[in-house]
C-alpha cells in the first residue's frame, strides 16, 4: 500500500529535536548526517512513515532495522516477508509497503528542460513529450516518464546503471522479460507525480 506525507517543510523547527527522543541510534545518525534541517526532516519523516505503514497494516512488532543488498537497495532485517521503498521530493515523502519487491519515485513538476529530456527519453518518448507546444504540458509528461523510469530501476535494485533512454516503461528491450505492474498518479494540488513499480502476482 502507498503512504504519502506532504507538507514536510511546514513541520516546526523543533520536530528534529522531538525525533531525537525515539528514533533508533542508527537512524538518528543518518538524519543528523545531513547538513540542512529540510533534509533532516525528510529523513525523519521517511522512517516514521514506514513505521506508520507497518502499524496500519497490522505488521508492527518493533522499530524496523535496515540491511542493504550488494546493490545498495535497503531491506527490512526484522520484517523478512515485507518489502518497502521510499522516495521524496522537496516537500513530500512516499513509502510503499508490499509483500513483494517494489520501487517508488516521486518528483515535483518543474520547468521543462529540453536538454534533460533529450538525455533521458528515447526517440518515441521524446516525440510524445514534445508533441505539445505547451511547456507546462511538456514538463508534466517528462516528469511522469522520469518517475516511471526511476521506479523501475528502484524495483530492480540496479539504480540507473545504463543509458536512461534504454529504460523503457513498456514491453521493450530493458524490461521485455520482466513481469511488472507500473502505476502513475498525478497530484495537481502539490504538483507532483508518483510512480510505483511492482511485480505482478
Amino acid at each position: 500500500m502507498l503512504y504519502i506525507f506532504t507538507g514536510v517543510n511546514r513541520l516546526p523547527d523543533d520536530f528534529i529535536d522531538t525525533c531525537k527522543c525515539f528514533l533508533p541510534k542508527w537512524r538518528l545518525d543518518q538524519m543528523m548526517s545531513y547538513r540542512y534541517p529540510s533534509d533532516r526532516k525528510l529523513s525523519a519523516v521517511a522512517y516514521l512513515l514506514l513505521v506508520y505503514a507497518l502499524k496500519n497494516e497490522g505488521l508492527f512488532k518493533d522499530l524496523p532495522e535496515f540491511g542493504y543488498h550488494s546493490n545498495g537497495k535497503p531491506f527490512l532485517v526484522n520484517y523478512p516477508d515485507s518489502y518497502f521503498n521510499i522516495s521524496h521530493c522537496r516537500d513530500a515523502v512516499v513509502c510503499f509497503l508490499s509483500d513483494r519487491e517494489v520501487g517508488v519515485d516521486i518528483e515535483t513538476v518543474g520547468e521543462y528542460d529540453d536538454e534533460l529530456a533529450t538525455a533521458i527519453c528515447n526517440d518515441e518518448e521524446y516525440q510524445w513529450v514534445t508533441a505539445s507546444s505547451d511547456l507546462t504540458q511538456r514538463a508534466r509528461r517528462f516528469t511522469m516518464l522520469w518517475t516511471q523510469k526511476e521506479s523501475i530501476v528502484k524495483w530492480l535494485g540496479t539504480g540507473i546503471d545504463c543509458d536512461p533512454r534504454e529504460i523503457k516503461t513498456g514491453n521493450l528491450p530493458y524490461t521485455q522479460n520482466l513481469d511488472f505492474q507500473l502505476i502513475t498518479d498525478y497530484h495537481p494540488v502539490e504538483n507532483f507525480y508518483i510512480s510505483v513499480c511492482k511485480r505482478n502476482q
